[in-house]
């Protein structure tokens, strides 16, 4: 399951194109004919064109998501998943950066996602497994590193507002991390402070091209998180779903 895959696309991007049509070439009427060969124009020179009201360059767009982020200590929300065969799954989300997270889906789904500031643990309560990945492999790594250069780093692929929401498309030029991930920013001011922004979800595409998107809702931001909620062992997901709720 790719519970962190998120991502979003909302440029609109627009192709034209024209193709040119010769006439069929006859050498017997061209040796007869005399008549002046068309001498084709030089192309005008290149005019500045200036950004459409309301867009945003990837640098700009980079920092004011780095802001915003920076400026987030803890975050709880409802989220809404859709995943890229259509399937949804909802559930409780909570973010103390830097470093944890934790994902908490709705029954009957029993997964847990818990990041804990180093990996990434994908608990299945009625498999009994768990899995963990380094943060650092994960698209977590965008939301939850604690010393962001996005865009020096070179992650920043693209940046668009719309309908008073910022996306902020990220891609690891590296290639630790497959696909690309897009954060959604309800952002209604582009002239106020980043910190009347809000995070209202994300976008991922996989590797294969799957998108995946997650809504937020009901956010809170600032409030109090119990530290357990970031730790889950092992012997947290033997037994069955009875003990997954034991952070709460």
């Amino acid at each position: 399951m790719n519970t962190t895959a998120l991502l979003l696309s909302a440029a609109l991007s627009l192709f034209t194109g024209a193709q040119a049509t010769e006439a069929p070439f006859d050498t017997a009427a061209d040796a007869q004919t005399d008549a002046p060969v068309a001498v084709e124009e030089a192309l005008p020179e290149p005019q500045t064109v200036e950004a459409a009201p309301g867009q945003i360059s990837p640098e700009a767009g980079a920092a004011r998501a780095q802001a915003w982020l920076e400026g987030l200590d803890t975050l709880r929300a409802r989220f809404d998943q859709i995943a890229a065969d259509n399937s949804e799954t909802s559930g409780v989300l909570e973010i103390d950066r830097p470093g944890r997270a934790r994902f908490d889906y709705d029954d009957p789904n029993p997964v847990l996602v818990v990041a804990d500031g180093s990996t990434v643990a994908i608990a299945d309560f009625a498999l009994e497994t768990i899995d963990r990945a380094p943060i650092g492999a994960t698209p977590l790594r965008f939301l939850l590193q604690d010393e962001l250069n996005l865009a020096g780093a070179g992650v920043v692929q693209d940046a668009g507002r719309y309908e008073g929401r910022l996306y902020v498309t990220l891609e690891d030029p590296d290639g630790e991390i497959q696909g690309r991930l897009t954060l959604v920013f309800d952002d209604a001011d582009p002239d106020a402070a980043p910190d009347a922004m809000m995070l209202a979800g994300w976008y991922t595409v996989d590797a294969m091209g799957g998108m995946t998107e997650v809504r937020l809702s009901e956010i809170e931001t600032g409030v109090r998180i119990s530290p357990r909620q970031f730790i889950l062992d092992d012997e947290d997901v033997m037994g069955g779903d009875d003990r997954r709720r034991r952070g709460r």
